[in-house]
């Protein structure tokens, strides 16, 4: 077994972060990181189990690793290894199959049993379930934000999801580790830092919750943005966390994603959400009260089992009525081994689905647009990301709008700007520095 790897994410910020983690301690031990197009003896495919479609691309992936690299052998780790390991297992070129629970010791795994083209398939799912390896000291530079993850897992049982199953019940690092990953990552280039967990409105460690980790985070020097993930309504400290986004001397930035689902008490009830339209709404008006200018994403699954017409149109109108600034839409697959699945008959038909997500995508598409609108004119600070051959730098303001800023200085990646929003060009806003 060569000694050159390649890492394949599919899937959430979790995954990402734990790619991360996984390639430093492959570096640690000797192992050469493929770029990107580069011939690789080991791939990692970290997979995503989330829809139907996940899975899809992850055997994709697969199929393309073994095409482009036919002497190779693949490790499969992630939530499909977890919950659907004798599946992969049987796919040609998979020589390892390791479940989350086994996934900060993979490549301790492929050293310790190695595998031949000829050998079969080896199945990893057994080790306790923990929270996988902090990142180490000295690995590869990260021009990029990044995801830091600071919890994992799940209860809330919804009826769409099989992450719980997965990724099991909630736990949280503590500050210690988080603090130490967010001062590793800062060392490497990155500036901002995106807080990641599959819940993190769960996360609780010794030291505080959410609010107090990001005052933690607030004082490590050369860290310029943070921001908080996507997080489950209605159980977090909104008020406490707005509050710092308000504050111009703390780095939280004013955006949050926060998990709707569907804005229709049935289809909620049906998903067993445990809240109801208007406890979100209470919710997201009252951000929006503190904080005029913040960001406010949300996603939603259309086609539920149980939504009808009536559900669907409800959603819409709460959306367009609604401090929400964007969407992420989902159009529902059915999921084997959830609740939902099981609920086959009271599916809409796979046509209707996709209709409803795609009209509701073009709403949402109008709505953002109206947002960055009303945001021209004011000033926003932006972190500046790449430089195009037009001297313009990519960047994001702290309420997540995407802008364009001419600047006729290189080398000013990942550097704070102040920038007046002028107008809107495409999909992106043009800025003017001030």
């Amino acid at each position: 077994m060569g000694r050159k790897m390649s890492i394949c994410t599919l899937g959430c910020r979790v995954n990402q972060y734990e790619s991360m983690a996984i390639a430093d301690a492959a570096r640690a031990r000797g192992w050469k990181i493929a770029g990107r197009g580069e011939r690789a003896d080991v791939c990692v495919v970290n997979s995503c189990a989330l829809t139907r479609l996940a899975e899809t691309k992850t055997r994709r992936a697969l199929r393309a690793f073994m095409r482009e690299n036919p002497g190779g052998l693949i490790a499969v780790t992630g939530c499909y290894a977890q919950t659907s390991a004798s599946e992969l297992s049987e796919i040609e070129g998979v020589k390892w199959v390791v479940g989350n629970a086994s996934k900060s010791a993979l490549i301790d795994i492929l050293e310790k049993n190695p595998a031949t083209k000829k050998s079969p398939a080896k199945i990893f799912l057994d080790r306790a379930v923990g929270l996988g390896e902090s990142l180490l000291s000295g690995g590869a530079d990260i021009a990029d934000r990044a995801n830091l993850k600071i919890q994992d897992g799940c209860d809330n049982a919804c009826s769409y999801c099989i992450i719980p199953r997965a990724r099991g019940l909630p736990r949280s690092r503590n500050f210690s580790e988080i603090l130490s990953d967010a001062r590793n990552l800062v060392s490497r280039g990155v500036r901002e830092i995106i807080l990641t967990g599959i819940n993190i409105s769960k996360f609780s460690a010794p030291e505080g919750g959410l609010v107090e980790l990001a005052d933690s985070l607030n004082a490590i020097p050369g860290l310029l943005r943070l921001r908080i993930g996507s997080i489950e309504p209605p159980h977090f400290d909104a008020d406490a966390i707005v509050e710092r986004m308000g504050d111009s001397s703390h780095i939280l930035a004013p955006y949050l994603h926060i998990s709707a689902q569907s804005l229709s008490d049935n289809v909620l009830r049906a998903m067993r959400r445990g809240y109801n339209v208007s406890e979100f709404m209470a919710l997201a008006e009252r951000i929006r009260n503190r904080l005029p200018d913040i960001s406010i994403g949300a996603d939603i699954i259309c086609g539920h089992p149980g939504e009808s017409d009536a559900d669907y149109a409800a959603t819409r109108t709460a959306f367009l009525e609604s401090p929400l600034t964007h969407l992420h839409v989902f159009t529902f697959s059915p999921r084997p081994k959830t609740l939902a699945a099981a609920m086959a008959g009271e599916t809409p038909p796979e046509a209707v689905r996709k209709a409803r997500a795609d009209d509701l995508r073009l709403a949402a598409a109008d709505v953002e647009r109206r947002f960055w609108k009303s945001q021209l004119g004011k000033e926003r600070e932006v972190l500046l990301e790449n430089r195009l051959a037009s001297g313009e730098y990519l960047s994001y303001t702290d309420n997540y709008i995407q802008t364009l800023v001419y600047i006729p200085q290189d080398g000013l990646r990942n550097t704070l700007k102040r920038v007046r929003l002028e107008r809107l060009e495409s999909n992106r806003v043009v800025g003017k520095t001030v």
